[in-house]
């Protein structure tokens, strides 16, 4: 397959490596010191499983790369702008589009189905994404893996063994055709079961983030130090009660399956791509993680007061650092 990763940092640049190790025609695009590196000595992963650099097309003008098979957008949710400005050279009539972002994603009022939704900014680039690409071509999908750019050209895969992929179309009532591109990842190492309902999906994702990762950034701790804790336990268990009510408030109650207790014991021993992004000093996820779901919260008459107040925590520590 012709296969481009849109952003390939951490988690684009991982799955880079995977799928040209399985013969795929990969291109990436990358900016700056980083597609810098990847183009003088190659794109490098280092991981439990082994040291592995590969060559790849690496450039950061779309329009260079062609048509492709498959489009993977692994940029922060902060770049989507930019990529709905630059992606349309690499659509075919044909290509599938995964969109892999954390937070609220750009697709989630496809088909007009859901309940009254707040007007937020990430759901404006629905028109500029679906100008260059039909909505059968978007796929929803979500990314379970840990990574970070050790140095320009190198990435460090911290969750060896134990890394998915997930995705679904994003127009509602269509049929999930997307086993042949499951099984492309699954041939390389990248575990990727079906989705049952890719909004559905969407808010189980968006529980731990608004959750473990807020709280790791709020305090500058890996994301298991909710866990650790006793205080930070309990406000954890309160971020996750407020976020399964705001789910189910826009049709998916997750209560069943979701018990903030048995969350608290899944949390990672790692940092968290906000709290990496503020280290980094990199514009950070913070509106589709933590301010569109108290904006959905309150459009929908929930009360959230403990994400209100670490809302205002970590966007505080964002904006001191002009990171927001």
């Amino acid at each position: 397959m012709r296969i481009a990763v849109y952003g390939a940092g951490a988690s684009g640049g991982h799955l880079a490596v995977r799928l040209v190790g399985a013969g795929h025609e990969v291109s990436v695009l990358a900016r700056r010191a980083h597609l810098d590196a990847i183009r003088r000595t190659g794109l490098r992963l280092i991981s439990g499983e082994g040291d592995t650099t590969v060559t790849v097309t690496a450039s950061d003008d779309p329009r260079r790369l062609g048509q492709q098979d498959l489009v993977l957008v692994t940029v922060k949710a902060t770049a989507l702008s930019a990529v709905a400005e630059g992606i349309g050279p690499l659509i075919g009539p044909d290509t599938r589009v995964i969109f892999c972002q954390n937070g609220l994603q750009w697709w989630y009022p496809m088909g007009g189905q859901q309940p009254s939704l707040p007007d937020l900014p990430v759901f404006r680039l629905a028109e500029r994404f679906l100008a260059c690409m039909a909505p059968e071509q978007v796929l929803g999908g979500f990314l379970y893996t840990a990574n970070a750019v050790q140095a320009p050209g190198v990435v460090f895969n911290t969750s060896p063994g134990n890394n998915r992929i997930r995705f679904a179309p994003a127009l509602p009532g269509l049929a999930d055709d997307t086993a042949p591109l499951r099984a492309v990842f699954e041939a390389v190492g990248i575990a990727s079961e079906p989705v049952d309902d890719v909004r559905r999906q969407l808010w189980r994702k968006l529980l731990f983030n608004m959750s473990g990762s807020l709280l790791a950034l709020a305090t500058l701790n890996k994301s298991n130090i909710s866990r650790q804790d006793p205080e930070l336990s309990e406000t954890f268990c309160r971020l996750a009660d407020e976020g399964l009510a705001i789910a189910a408030a826009f049709g998916h109650p997750l209560h069943d399956e979701l018990v903030p207790q048995r969350m608290l014991a899944m949390l990672n021993d790692h940092k968290p791509s906000l709290l990496q992004d503020y280290e980094q000093g990199r514009r950070m996820e913070l509106a589709e993680i933590a301010i569109a779901p108290l904006q959905m919260a309150r459009a929908a008459g929930v009360a959230t007061p403990t994400l209100q107040t670490v809302t205002a925590m970590v966007c505080q520590l964002a904006r001191d650092r002009g990171l927001l």
